[in-house]
C-alpha cells in the first residue's frame, strides 16, 4: 500500500486526475443519452423521493431493480452536496478514475513489487479507454475502483481479519455497482490468505449486499439479489438479428423476444426470468453461435477492429468521436503488452483469485456485449500484466 503514498505514485495519480479533468473540459458539449442518462435519472428520483423511481405501466406503478444501486446512489449524494449539474459528477467521475489508477498500483505493488507497480499505475494513467470513457457518466469507473481496491486489501490481508473487512466491504459494494460484481467476490475470497480470512471476505461482502436483497423482496415480491438486467442483456446478444454480426442490440428497441416482453408486461421479474429461459433455449439450437459473439467481442475489445467501432462505442456513452483513434491504439497496446506479459515466468505470481477475478471480467464482456465502454474494467486489470514486459518481469 505505500506505492501510493510515494512520491512517484502521488504523481502518477496526480497527473491521472489532472488528465481526466482536462478531458472534462475538453467535452463541454456532453449530455447524458443513453446508459448514463438512466444513471442520472435513478440519482434524481433518489435526491427527491428519497426512493428508486417507479415505473408506470397501464395506469399501474412498477418498481425496478434493473440498474444496479451502487452508482445511481454515488450520484444521488454528489448531487444533494455539489448541487446539479453535470460538472460536479463528471470531476467525480475524474477523482474515480485516479483512484483506479491507485489500486492498479497497491495490487501490482502487493504482487510483483515497485517497478511493475509504477509502470503499471503510469499505463492505467494515460490509457485513452480508462481516461475517455471515464468522461461519461457510466457505472464501470466505480466498479472497477472498488473490485480492484477489494483485491489488493484481500492481497494484504495475509490471513489478517481487518484488512478481510475491509475487501468484503469493497466486494459488497463493487457487486451493488455492478451485478457481475457478485461473482468476484469467490475471487477476491481466495486472494485474502487462509480459510479464516476468505469466509470473513465473503460473509462481509454478502451481508453489505443483504439490505438491498431485502429491498427487492418487499418491493418487487421477489428474490434479486442484485439486478434484474440478466435476461435483457443477453437477450441482446443472443437473438435471430444478432447471428450476422454477434452485435448486442437492444431487445426492446429491436423487437426482440416480443412475446415474452408481451406476457410479462409491467412485470419486471416476470420479463428476466422469461427472458433468460428464452435464451437458454435459443443458445441449445444454436450451440456454435456463443464461440462467435467470443471471438468478435474478442476483437473489440482489444481493439482489433476498424476505428468506426470505437466511434460506435463512442456514440452509445454520449461522448465525441474524436478520442476513436486514440481508443484503438490504446486497446491494441495494452492488449499486446498484457498477452506478452502473461509469457513471461513472473506472471505466475499472481495468486489463483487474482486470475480467476481477470477471467470473470473478461467473460462479462466477452460473452455479452464487446462495446469499448466494457473495456473498461478489463483494461484496469491488465495493466499489471501489461507493464511486466517494460519491468523486467520484476
Amino acid at each position: 500500500m505505500t506505492i501510493i503514498r510515494s512520491r512517484a505514485g502521488l504523481a502518477l495519480i496526480g497527473a491521472a486526475l489532472a488528465l481526466r479533468a482536462v478531458l472534462v473540459r475538453l467535452t463541454p458539449g456532453y449530455v447524458p443519452h443513453h446508459d448514463d442518462r438512466a444513471y442520472l435519472l435513478h440519482a434524481l428520483a433518489l435526491v427527491h423521493t428519497h426512493a428508486y423511481p417507479v415505473y408506470h405501466v397501464a395506469g399501474h406503478a412498477v418498481p425496478t431493480a434493473y440498474r444496479a444501486p451502487g452508482w445511481p446512489f454515488v450520484l444521488a449524494i454528489v448531487h444533494a452536496v455539489l448541487g446539479g449539474g453535470l460538472v460536479a459528477p463528471r470531476l467525480v467521475q475524474a477523482a474515480l478514475g485516479a483512484a483506479v489508477v491507485a489500486a492498479v498500483g497497491a495490487v501490482s505493488a502487493e504482487v510483483w513489487g515497485r517497478r511493475t507497480a509504477l509502470i503499471a499505475m503510469a499505463i492505467a494513467a494515460v490509457s485513452p479507454a480508462l481516461v475517455v470513457f471515464g468522461a461519461s457518466l457510466l457505472s464501470e469507473p466505480l466498479f472497477a475502483a472498488l473490485a480492484l481496491a477489494s483485491i489488493a486489501c484481500a492481497l494484504h490481508a495475509h490471513g489478517r481479519v481487518g484488512w478481510a473487512v475491509a475487501a468484503g466491504v469493497l466486494a459488497g459494494a463493487a457487486a451493488l455497482t455492478r451485478p457481475e460484481g457478485l461473482f468476484l467476490v469467490l475471487a477476491i475470497a481466495l486472494c485474502a490468505g487462509g480459510r479464516r480470512a476468505a469466509l470473513v471476505v465473503a460473509v462481509v461482502a454478502a451481508l453489505c449486499v443483504a439490505p438491498w436483497t431485502v429491498r427487492n423482496a418487499v418491493v418487487m415480491h421477489a428474490f434479486v439479489p442484485v439486478s434484474t438486467e440478466a435476461g435483457n442483456t443477453l437477450a441482446g446478444t443472443y437473438n435471430e438479428k444478432s447471428l450476422h454480426d454477434a452485435r448486442w442490440r437492444d431487445p426492446r428497441l429491436s423487437g426482440l423476444y416480443p412475446a415474452q416482453r408481451k406476457a410479462h408486461r409491467g412485470d419486471e421479474v416476470g420479463n428476466d426470468t422469461a427472458l433468460l429461459h428464452a435464451v437458454g433455449r435459443w443458445v441449445l439450437d444454436h450451440p456454435l453461435y456463443p464461440a462467435r459473439v467470443a471471438y468478435e467481442n474478442g476483437r473489440r475489445l482489444a481493439g482489433a477492429v476498424p476505428t468506426s467501432y470505437s466511434v460506435t462505442s463512442l456514440h452509445v456513452v454520449s461522448l465525441p468521436p474524436w478520442p476513436a483513434p486514440w481508443i484503438r491504439v490504446g486497446l491494441l497496446l495494452v492488449t499486446a503488452l498484457a498477452l506478452a506479459g502473461a509469457c513471461l515466468p513472473a506472471a505466475r505470481q499472481a495468486p489463483p483469485g487474482w486470475w480467476l477475478g481477470l477471467a470473470l471480467v473478461f467473460l462479462a464482456a466477452l460473452m455479452v456485449n464487446g462495446e469499448q465502454r466494457f473495456a473498461f474494467p478489463l483494461e484496469a486489470w491488465l495493466a499489471p500484466l501489461a507493464a511486466l514486459p517494460l519491468s523486467r518481469g520484476r
